[in-house]
């Protein structure tokens, strides 16, 4: 039996890469360490610079992947360890539990509906979103399987009121388990798919080649900054982005956290994190310390922030066209393609690109508008502009997992923590270690575009590759 090509991450690139593959017949295993494929990509309301419905996009390619021969789905895993070389990689996958049977769920809710617990969302909780301790990861999840919180699996959630947690044996020694709600709500249903004694799997596999496709993950400002997490009409860009959703918490109404009002005023901060002038304020650390020690200044560009607000402001103006958009910025970078004409129809809509440095935001206690001080970077001179909402466009970060995972590979992480390519210019999406090659944002911040752009390249590269496993 021919090795198969193993895909890390589960992101656009990593989707890209595996239906790419399997359309060339190749036996493919696409992994990803959530319990869902889709990436950042599946939480997006639009793509730039077409403002094409994002998930409308993606989600067929998530089914596809699915149904694919040739491609076998490896959701909620991690790889473990790999030895041999190109050609003759054999690499361990430990599946981790979901505590719910893929084949028996009939994605009928049941179950969500008798969790006592919610929580807040993890990206969504600053605007109101909740989610229960078993449910979908969001409602186009691929799979479409309900997944039960480990927190609440392993007895965590027992100061919340979890029903699981109080037993005195553990539901691996008893499957008529009647204490847990969400298993006496599947079993009504006759289909007993929650099984909290669920193990994890291992899987060996006989690989000929690897694709890391692990993607990047947004970077939250500092507590205080430009009045963020202190002041509720202060937002980061992804934030704003699940404010607009139809899916999001809101359905898509474009709302001040402070009272529900529709704000007329909005503001867009360029370059959050990585300002000139505040590196005193926001001292460089090291990139893998960046998630622990959010006071870090992010030391480069993540190329995709300025069209991402560009096409937010018209999205703005869309759902209401009295709606005021004003962009603070730096030096505006529009390098795609299309990406120039994007700002054009942006500024068509009345969009005002404002070349200035904000240093201060105050917030009125009564309204709770904002007031955002900043220093005209042409004439030098300092202004006030009132706003009702600010949205802050902080970079992208390298995968958290990134430093872990090249460890297992044998992998080389640049000084930013992204996967390092052989040679950039003579052998890019090659990585250091032979037969191992690199797409999307495993190597720097990426527009989607790009990302799809590379998978295809990096999966013409692993498909060139031998090898036969003896089954």
């Amino acid at each position: 039996m021919t090795a198969g090509v193993l895909v890390i991450g589960g992101g656009i690139a990593g989707i890209e890469a595996a239906l790419n593959l399997a359309d060339l017949g190749e036996q493919v295993y696409l992994l990803d360490d959530t319990p869902s494929i889709g990436g950042l990509m599946a939480r997006l309301d639009k793509t730039f610079p077409t403002n094409d419905c994002s998930i409308c996009i993606e989600a067929p390619k998530m089914y596809e992947v699915q149904t694919h021969p040739n491609i076998t789905l490896l959701t909620n895993s991690i790889v473990r360890k790999v030895k041999g070389k190109a050609g003759d990689f054999k690499v361990t996958v430990v599946e981790k539990a979901k505590f719910v049977d893929e084949d028996r769920c009939k994605g009928c809710a049941k179950c969500a509906e008798a969790c006592p617990v919610s929580l807040p969302d993890e990206l969504d909780g600053k605007l109101g979103g909740i989610r229960k301790l078993i449910g979908l990861p969001f409602p186009q999840a691929v799979p479409n399987t309900y997944v039960v919180s480990p927190l609440c699996r392993f007895g965590h959630m027992d100061h919340a009121g979890a029903c699981v947690g109080r037993c005195i044996i553990d539901c691996s020694q008893c499957r008529e388990c009647q204490i847990a709600d969400c298993v006496v709500a599947c079993r009504k249903e006759g289909a007993e798919a929650v099984l909290l004694w669920q193990k994890d799997k291992r899987h060996k596999l006989r690989i000929k080649s690897i694709i890391v496709a692990t993607g990047v993950e947004p970077y939250e400002p500092p507590a205080d900054h430009y009045g963020y997490a202190t002041y509720d009409n202060v937002l980061t860009t992804m934030q704003f982005e699940r404010l607009m959703n139809a899916g999001g918490p809101t359905e898509g109404d474009i709302i001040r956290l402070s009272d529900g009002k529709h704000p007329k005023r909005i503001g867009w901060v360029q370059c959050v994190g990585r300002e000139v002038g505040l590196k005193d304020e926001l001292p460089e650390v090291p990139q893998a310390e960046l998630k622990a020690d959010q006071g870090g200044h992010l030391p480069y560009c993540s190329k995709v922030c300025c069209m991402f607000s560009t096409k937010q402001t018209i999205i703005a103006k869309e759902h209401d066209p009295e709606v005021e958009a004003y962009v603070f910025h730096h030096n505006l970078k529009d390098y795609g393609k299309g990406f120039h004409d994007f700002v054009r129809r942006a500024q068509g809509h009345g969009v005002r690109y404002l070349k200035g440095k904000p240093s201060d935001v105050f917030q009125d206690p009564e309204t709770k508008c904002l007031t955002v001080r900043y220093e005209d970077l042409d004439s030098g001179e300092l202004h006030d502009l009132e706003l009702d909402l600010l949205v802050l466009a902080a970079g992208l970060l390298p995968g958290q997992r990134n430093a872990r995972l090249a460890k297992r590979l044998g992998l080389e992480l640049n000084e930013r923590g992204y996967f390092a390519e052989r040679d950039p210019v003579f052998a890019p999406l090659e990585s250091t270690v032979e037969g191992i090659y690199l797409c999307g944002g495993a190597t720097g911040p990426i527009d989607i575009s790009e990302s799809v752009t590379q998978a295809i390249a990096a999966s013409l590269r692993a498909a060139e590759w031998g090898g036969e496993a003896d089954g």
